[in-house]
């Protein structure tokens, strides 16, 4: 990434050139056409950027050498990647390109236009940023009718504690990631239930119950525990809950 703090390349015998506005003129309106906004810098580097499902940026980066006079190149990014238009069109274009007069300067703007819609779009669309993963809020009213349809189809009670032996049949016979979260808010729901606590959502670790017996800092996330049971034979959800309430009757 260059960082020359000027605007201008001072080409001799010539007048002094406005890099930015000529971009701005040159380049700026075809790349707004693909979604990609000027960031409206007036030192190198120059910075288009465009978001990908509202998360993750993608930039096509204009700059001038800090080592060879009126040379200036294109580059394509991500949150993760980087790469040189040589490697996108191997054989076909140069990194840098010279110019020597503003004709020449936006011959290369225009080109690089090109390369953009040629190759710059396909190289984004094969790195797409893996979105982070977020644990579902399954409190939420759209899961109401999940929740339900599955208490109801495993004849489940949630005020009994022998339900418990219900829910650990299903994990053994292996749960898809929705089902996680239905048991897990099973298991959540009956201590709750039995022994007292509070529902709460947290955007790092998904929903928790909290405060369980009335103990501060007494919390649990249920899908979590539900996850150990199907990765771990001797686990139970039943132990889980025989732990719980020895704590409990401890006050």
């Amino acid at each position: 990434m260059g960082n020359s703090n000027n605007n201008t390349s001072n080409i001799e015998g010539t007048i002094p050139l406005d890099i930015t506005n000529i971009l701005k003129k040159e380049l700026a309106e075809r790349l707004q056409k693909l979604s990609f906004e000027y960031q409206n810098s007036s030192i190198n580097p120059w910075i288009f950027v465009r978001s990908r499902d509202g998360f993750s940026k993608e930039i096509i980066e204009i700059d001038l050498s800090e080592w060879e006079s009126y040379a200036i190149r294109c580059t394509f990014q991500t949150d993760l990647k980087s790469i040189a238009v040589p490697q996108l069109a191997e054989g076909t274009v140069r990194e840098w390109y010279v110019y020597k007069n503003e004709e020449e300067l936006c011959s290369i703007l225009k080109l690089f236009g090109e390369i953009t819609e040629k190759f710059g779009l396909e190289w984004f669309e094969q790195n797409v940023a893996n979105q982070p993963f977020t644990i579902p809020n399954y409190l939420e009213n759209d899961w109401l009718k999940s929740t339900d349809d599955f208490i109801q189809t495993n004849q489940l009670e949630l005020e009994s504690s022998s339900s418990l032996v219900k829910l650990d049949e299903l994990i053994a016979r292996g749960l898809n990631q929705n089902e996680i979260y239905l048991v897990g808010y099973c298991f959540g729901e009956m201590i709750v239930k039995h022994f007292g606590a509070v529902w709460e959502f947290d955007k790092e670790q998904g929903p928790m119950i909290k405060n369980i017996g009335g103990l501060p800092k007494f919390n649990k996330t249920p899908h979590n525990l539900v996850g150990a049971v199907l990765s771990q034979n001797n686990l139970t959800l039943q132990r889980y809950y025989n732990d719980i309430k020895f704590v409990v009757d401890q006050l």
